[in-house]
């Protein structure tokens, strides 16, 4: 059996790293050489001190050193080139061990709203600080990672005896479908439509700070104000100071509408200076004030309350909590 080469030296970018790391797993993956690592199924989205957890499944591989995950009732330690998943809601946290002549480095793979994260982490020789670069990658197939990383999950710790050929199948096309997206991100979009798509993404991780603006976004992607305003407006058609207005107050309207906290609460919840600017803004968006549109919400809830729970077709008796006929 032809053994895969091990890559000495993990070059460029995350997306890069990403790219070699997938080409090095899916050869040993082949050759049923590879490691790997699941915690058990349990103490989903419990709060812990110290620990955290994500509401997807995370993809880590272990590069330099060693990669120490703690959770709640055990630990697995990574070496270079094994694999851990840690399922959607296990409480958890990363310790980066580093050794003798070789620096931490880790890769991690994440999913959140139709965005691949990835994240390489490492150190350099003698210093205590990690690097941390990521990648983002939008993709309809997010939530087939999703599903892979799930279903490796499901079957690692089950007792069926041919187990080993479902997860070995898993990481295949869990790579394979990885590895597809970064290369397409990678040979396709052209710089403004990357700015465009980045500038939402951190829309949406920022939503709730008081610092999100034109100028924030713009010093994130390492550009001006006019030129992301300009790029943002070409390509969607809408105002990028708009699009912040507007997916702040689709998060207001949900709050108002799912949740008991004040009007004032949202408003500085979503990074609004104060309860008046956040009004005005709400009104603008939504063509009514928060207070008006909570009272249309109670409004419909009333009216839903008093409608009976059970439409009976007509001619047909309606059954009771006996069973017999009202």
């Amino acid at each position: 059996m032809q053994i895969a080469p091990t890559p000495r030296a993990l070059l460029g970018d995350a997306g890069e790293v990403c790219l070699q790391v997938a080409a090095y797993l899916l050869e040993v993956t082949e050759q049923s050489r590879f490691v790997l690592r699941v915690p058990e199924l349990r103490d989903h989205v419990a709060d812990f001190p110290g620990m955290h957890f994500h509401f997807a499944p995370d993809f880590v591989v272990g590069l330099g050193g060693r990669t120490r995950l703690e959770f709640m009732h055990e630990v697995i330690t990574l070496e270079r080139f094994e694999i851990a998943v840690i399922p959607t809601g296990i409480p958890h946290r990363e310790v980066p061990l580093a050794r003798a002549g070789e620096p931490f480095q880790n890769l991690v793979v994440s999913v959140y709203n139709q965005t691949i994260r990835v994240q390489f982490v490492r150190s350099e020789a003698g210093a205590q600080t990690l690097l941390v670069e990521h990648a983002h990658f939008d993709s309809a197939k997010d939530q087939l990672l999703v599903q892979y990383l799930e279903e490796l999950g499901e079957i690692y710790h089950s007792r069926e005896e041919q187990r080993h050929f479902g997860i070995k199948g898993l990481i295949l096309t869990y790579l394979s479908t990885l590895a597809g997206i970064v290369q397409h991100a990678h040979e396709a979009p052209p710089s403004e439509k990357l700015k465009v798509s980045q500038a939402k993404r951190y829309v949406q991780e920022y939503l709730g700070s008081e610092e999100l603006s034109v100028k924030y976004l713009a010093e994130l992607l390492h550009c001006s104000a006019d030129y992301l305003s300009s790029v943002f407006h070409h390509e969607t058609g809408h105002r990028l100071i708009s699009y912040i207005n507007h997916e702040r107050i689709k998060a207001a309207r949900s709050m108002l509408r799912n949740t008991a906290l004040s009007i004032s609460e949202v408003a500085y919840a979503l990074g609004f200076e104060s309860q008046a600017y956040f009004s005005r803004v709400f009104k603008q968006v939504a063509l009514k004030t928060p207070t008006d549109f909570r009272k249309s919400i109670e409004h419909s809830m009333v009216e839903l309350e008093g409608r009976p729970h059970t439409i009976c077709a007509t001619r047909l008796p309606c059954p009771t909590g006996n069973g017999n006929p009202a």
